[in-house]
């Protein structure tokens, strides 16, 4: 299955099924490489107001907590263990601006 860049998965990295966001490019995604770039989402909000954190707000639902941009991780598609909705493009675009200074781009 190909996955798409704004989707939620869920996955088992060794210490438990999480929530991820897909944040690689759709031609990545779909490739033969067999692996997506995602970042992690976590189910609580963070106390501490960090430029690579997004939270999540009421337009994201369900999902809830924050988006943890400062940190991406390589995932094999076989690890995912499945696909949960997507978040909408005003929350894409915060990620996107969370990725950038992650990466200092």
């Amino acid at each position: 299955m190909a996955y798409l860049r704004g989707q939620v998965i869920y996955a088992d990295l060794g210490y438990g099924r999480k929530p991820w966001l897909v944040v690689s490019n759709n031609q990545r995604n779909g490739s033969r490489k067999g692996d997506l770039v995602a970042v992690r989402v976590t189910t609580t909000a963070h106390a501490v107001e960090l430029p690579t954190v997004v939270r999540l707000s009421a337009a994201d639902q369900p999902f809830v907590g924050s988006v943890l941009c400062d940190d991406p991780y390589v995932i094999a598609i076989d690890e995912v263990d499945t696909a949960a909705g997507a978040l909408p493009p005003a929350t894409m675009r915060a990620v996107d601006d969370a990725l950038r200074l992650a990466l200092g781009l």
